[in-house]
């Protein structure tokens, strides 16, 4: 089940809410939560439960053995033990096909005449953020920076909560945990409201933004693979244009729903975007892309390996290391660890060359704009890294440059009339929240409820008349 489908709206998530609501302040509260997580996740794909299930036992019973176990030696076993767990699943899962592929090419390229077998190992949905997400728990534990959950049922609808569990934000247990485990007081009618108006940007910003982006990269790359020449027009770079627009509408999207359909019971997820394009430098964006995960990537590698504390030189080491395995985190592929180290670059270049703090203070607000400029062009390039393919990166770099002889194709004009329109969407929204320092959606609870209301009605309309007809999923759901 997905938060586009009209089950979803219309029947899933209106009966959990009163569902939870009568039954608040019994056990049972949270069993419905847990019995819905369970539901909304493995309704198609009833398997996808058992790796899900066991990393939650497999926690929960380390998380006690650790909150009893006072030797040291004994403790890092126990914390071993579930990272071991963790990673042992997601590599399996994530990583096995990716590598016998490899390692079956670097044997057919020295000549030998064998081949593993291929398995047909199938990825379920948002694994790598519910394994962080466990991990974090034991950790924390392990560290006792929070008390080990006794309540199994508490435990387990921390870990499968439905709303975050496929694609984030990665919550932590001290935070999540502790509000599953309390009574949450009946949402108030402004909060109520609010959880409506986060549902309903989301959809719009998914269905007649994302998709839409969406659909000019997938033409572009189609372009790109069946090698049609495309005179003079930098192709690539508004293929990078339009993928940013789609995975950020998207992603955030998601999260604009998971953070309504959560508030809708009480619960608060963590904001996972705040404005990223309108970053002045590649650490600025990391702050502000994808939250939940460079905190988590912060706290629990960067910082652990040693962070800033050891020299300038360990510190741009740790920063390529964490970036190189957060490239991993997302793809089992060559592109995506390239990606990874890309971003360690930028950050490491960053910290030698502060071109935005020289920019500023050379020119000042235009100085400012040029900075913002520059780091977007920067993550775009990235994005061609992420998104293209092994046989179509060098095509799409090629066809960057807008500057040849040859006059501006019609499938170009095409591409570039449909992105300027919907980034110019993207841009006024993010820039009213940018300049107060929140997200757009937020500014909802500031406004006159009128005002909300018509903004609501427009992204209805939207949605109806410009939403691709068959919704294209979530691109995080395959991380």
């Amino acid at each position: 089940m997905t938060f586009i489908e009209l089950d979803y709206l219309f029947v899933f998530l209106p009966l959990v809410v009163i569902g939870y609501y009568l039954l608040r302040g019994t056990i049972w509260a949270n069993v419905l939560i847990l019995a819905a997580s369970y539901y909304f996740y493995g309704a198609t794909t009833p398997w996808y439960l058992i790796p899900l299930i066991v990393t939650s036992l497999i926690d929960f019973l380390v998380g006690i053995r650790l909150s009893k176990t006072e030797r040291q030696g004994a403790r890092r076993a126990w914390l071993i033990l579930s990272l071991t767990a963790n990673l042992g699943l997601l590599g399996f899962f994530k990583y096995t096909p990716w590598l016998i592929g490899e390692i079956n090419s670097g044997l057919a390229s020295a000549g030998v005449g064998y081949a593993l077998p291929v398995l047909a190992v199938v990825l379920p949905p948002g694994i790598s953020f519910y394994t962080f997400q466990t991990m974090s728990y034991t950790i924390e534990v392990y560290r006792r920076e929070m008390a080990a959950a006794r309540n199994l049922v508490d435990y387990m609808a921390f870990v499968t909560f439905w709303p975050h569990l496929v694609a984030g934000p990665i919550m932590r247990a001290r935070n999540l945990l502790r509000q599953l485990e309390t009574l949450r007081p009946v949402i108030e009618p402004d909060e109520f409201r609010y959880a409506l108006a986060l549902i309903a940007w989301g959809l719009f910003k998914k269905l007649a933004l994302a998709d839409n982006f969406g659909a000019i990269v997938e033409s572009a790359d189609s372009v790109v693979q069946a090698h049609i020449p495309v005179p003079g027009l930098g192709l690539g770079l508004l293929f990078a244009y339009a993928f940013a627009g789609q995975i950020y509408c998207d992603f955030s999207a998601y999260t604009d729903i998971a953070r309504g359909s959560a508030k809708l019971i009480g619960v608060d997820l963590v904001r996972n975007f705040q404005t990223p394009y309108f970053s002045t430098s590649p650490g600025e964006f990391w702050r502000r892309w994808h939250i939940s995960l460079s905190s988590w990537l912060r706290d629990y590698l960067y910082i652990p390996l040693g962070g800033n504390r050891h020299g300038r030189w360990l510190e741009y080491r740790n920063l390529m290391i964490t970036m190189t395995l957060g490239g991993l985190w997302h793809g089992a592929g060559a592109l995506f660890v390239l990606w990874g180290i890309y971003h360690g670059a930028m950050l490491v270049f960053y910290r030698l060359v502060p071109i935005d703090r020289y920019l500023t203070r050379w020119l000042g607000r235009f100085g400012k704009w040029l900075s913002i400029l520059l780091t977007f062009h920067i993550v775009c390039f990235g994005w061609i890294l992420f998104r293209a393919h092994t046989d179509t990166i060098l095509p799409l770099l090629r066809s960057m440059k807008f500057w040849r002889s040859q006059a501006p194709s019609e499938l170009t004009y095409y591409y570039s009339r449909g992105i300027a329109i919907l980034g110019t969407v993207v841009a006024i929204t993010d820039y009213l929240g940018y300049r107060r320092d929140i997200e757009f959606v937020e500014l909802f609870r500031r406004w006159n409820p009128y005002l909300v209301a018509g903004i609501a009605t427009a992204c209805y309309f939207g949605i109806t008349i410009f939403a691709r007809r068959e919704a294209a999923q979530f691109i995080y759901f395959q991380f």
